[in-house]
Order: structure tokens, then sequence, then C-alpha cells
């Protein structure tokens, strides 16, 4: 049985890890926790943690001169004052197991998140069942070239920072705020995105409505501004009882486009190319730039207008948005070029794992013209057997499809 978020808040946090000097880190090697461990050493904490292989997270975390062990065992943590855990971690993990045994304080990965966050002037989520990690790079290329010093968390690695974090100040806080386990309901954003609402992780989630009631949830908490994707009629349906003040975002093309009118910032005149896009960035009405992006697809243009929304109501300027979205190169693992067969067919690698994320996936792929081969690895039993119909759909896409 899978370990489960502690939510005890920042107030409860701060007094369990009163004096404390040592955190360990129960799956160091994950997207997020080794991020969490690079944050929390950079704050003086004598960080180590385990995990159960060597990864390029932890041989980095190490170079960074934090302790990994690999393999889990109790002896890991006998000098800890604080253990923070994933949630994939059993009960029966001996570190897990330990910690309870000598009262030392046992702190979910997403409530330690929230805590790390909330001291932090301005904390913007990027939230979505699609898309949250190559809208958080976009937005941290962004933050980066108007150099605001930003602390980031992403669930991908950035291309300009190499990684999935960043230690910066205290001014922006940066984070990718998953839906899963509803672990987004520990964060403090004061700016929070939403780029859309759809099932998935049915292993938790039992239907759409329980989806929206968690987003619902999330929106609650929001102190500032929510930017919402207003082509989007789940994100409508959920923003439409939130008290925080609404920023609605959308492009031209959208299938479920909305007057105009009733979006804040849109993007129009777009031109949707091969390995990329052009789009007009407006603002009530007003053109504020012409900005070209690498990545190919609508979806990626929708993002890059919900991001630059949330970057200029938090003062960012035009130009630093203009440069920060054209700077970008993608995350890793969606649609990253790896390189060439010895028959010179281009192989690129992505992430998709939901029949909404494979058809875009798919089709901006499709424009790139040639052959379209498709090799596909199910993620999760529960979702490959609940969307089965919208997974066959999607990959039908493909001109040739080999499934693992």
């Amino acid at each position: 049985m899978n370990t489960s978020n502690t939510r005890y808040g920042a107030e409860k946090i701060t007094e369990l890890l009163s004096g404390a000097k040592r955190i360990f880190f129960v799956g160091i090697g994950g997207v997020n926790m080794s991020s969490l461990a690079a944050i929390s050493a950079s704050l003086g904490y004598k960080v180590s943690g385990s995990d159960r292989s060597v990864s390029e997270a932890t041989e980095r975390l190490c170079r960074d001169g934090i302790r990994v062990f690999i393999g889990h065992s109790a002896d890991n943590v006998e000098d800890a004052d604080a253990i923070v855990y994933t949630v994939a971690v059993a009960t029966d993990n001996p570190e897990y197991v330990r910690a309870g045994e000598r009262g030392i304080p046992r702190i979910s990965r997403a409530d330690y998140l929230g805590w790390l966050m909330h001291s932090a002037r301005i904390r913007i989520g990027v939230s979505g069942m699609h898309g949250k990690s190559t809208a958080t790079g976009m937005l941290a290329s962004v933050l980066l070239s108007a150099e605001v010093d930003p602390t980031i968390s992403s669930g991908a690695a950035i291309p300009e920072l190499g990684c999935t974090y960043r230690a910066g100040g205290r001014e922006f806080f940066l984070y990718e705020a998953c839906e899963y386990k509803d672990a987004f309901l520990s964060f403090y954003p004061t700016t929070s995105i939403i780029l859309n609402i759809d099932m998935d992780h049915p292993d938790y989630f039992t239907d759409l409505g329980m989806v929206k009631d968690s987003f619902a949830k999330c929106l609650s908490l929001v102190r500032d501004i929510a930017v919402v994707n207003g082509s989007d009629a789940n994100v409508r349906e959920v923003a439409s009882g939130v008290s925080c003040r609404l920023v609605w975002y959308g492009t031209e093309l959208d299938s479920d486009l909305q007057s105009p009118d009733s979006y804040d910032y849109f993007a129009s005149e777009i031109e949707l190319l091969p390995h990329g896009s052009v789009f007009t960035l407006n603002r009530f009405g007003d053109v504020l730039a012409k900005i070209t992006l690498s990545e190919a697809g609508l979806h990626n243009v929708s993002d890059a207008v919900a991001v630059a929304a949330a970057a200029i109501e938090n003062g960012i300027s035009v130009d630093a948005v203009k440069r920060g979205l054209e700077a970008f190169r993608g995350a890793a693992r969606r649609m990253e070029h790896v390189g060439k067969t010895p028959s010179g067919a281009d192989v690129y690698l992505d992430y998709a794992h939901h029949p909404t994320e494979i058809k875009a996936a798919l089709s901006s792929a499709k424009n790139f013209g040639g052959r379209l081969i498709t090799v596909f690895q199910p993620h999760t039993y529960t979702r490959t057997k609940a969307l089965f119909s919208e997974f066959a759909e999607s990959l039908s896409i493909a001109d040739e499809l080999i499934l693992a």
C-alpha cells in the first residue's frame, strides 16, 4: 500500500522543522523530489536521500554535494531530523517505517513543496491535465529572461537549466502543480494557471465530476489571480464560482471559440508551421507583440498565451515575455528530437500518455511531412483500461503503430 499526502500545512511544518538541520528525502531521484532536495540544500539544510537506482538526477545531486544512498535501509535515516517522501513510496518502506518508530517527522512531497514556497512573494502554479511541464518551462524561460532570479520546480528538465529545478531568490517561486491525489491542494498560489481539465488518473479520480471538484478547490486557494483557458468548457464551469480575479485567455483557432471580446489575452494571426508557429499576442484588444515559437502545434500557442498572461499580470515586461518565449526550446521528452535512424528518418520522443496529449503530439508530427510511425508504451493499467477507446482514436492518427 502506498503512502498518502500529510496535509500538515505550512504553519505545522514550520513547527515540525523547528531546529531541524538534517532532512532526508525518500525517493530523492524523482523529478520533483530532486528539485526539493536541491532547493532545501540552498536554504542551508544538510540534505541526503535514497533511491532504488542510480540516475542522472542522483548523479547531479551527488555532484552538488548531496549524499545519495542507492537502496533503501532503515539505517539511512538514523541521524535525520525529518524525512520527506513521495506518495509512490510504500508504507512498508524501511526508512519510512524507521522514521515512524523513532518519532522523526514524516512529510509528504506536496506538503513540503507548499511549505518551501509559502514565504515567496509571488507564487505561480501551473496546473491542468496536459501541458504543465511545457508551460512551466516556457514561464521559466520568461522569468529567466526578465532576470528576476526565480526559484523553479518543474516536472521536466528545462533546457536553460539542464535539470528540473533552480534554487533562486524569494521573489518568484514557479512550480508545476500536479493534480494527482490532490497534491495541488497543499500549495499556496498567488497566481494559478489552469490550462485544461480532463478525465485522468482513474486509479484516484472516480469520474470527471471528482476532477472538477478538485480543480475548484485548487482555485479556491488562489490569493490573487487565476489565468484560465476560456476555450475549455470544463475550465469555464469550474472557474465560474471562484472569488479571485479571473484572467481569461484563448486563441482564434480554438475549437470551442468564445467571443474574442470575452478573452483578456488572445492569440490572433496564427501561422502553424511544421516546426513552430507565429502569432500575435493581444491584451484587451491591443496588440502587444508578434511572437515566434520553436514548438509546433496550436496547444503550444495556447500555453504560450497563458504564460504571457501570468507573467505580464505579475509585472514582467512584454519584451521579456517575447524574449523568453522565443528562446524556449522545449521541455525534455516533449516532442524532443533525439536523432535520426540509419535511413535518415527523424526520431522524436514524447511523454504523451493520455489520449488528448497523444492527439496533440501526433497531429503536430503529421505536419512535419512524410510517413508517421509511432511506437507507444502505455503508462498505467488503470488509464489504459478506462480510456481505451479514446487511446485507439488518438493513436489512429499514425500511419503505422507499434504497441509496446
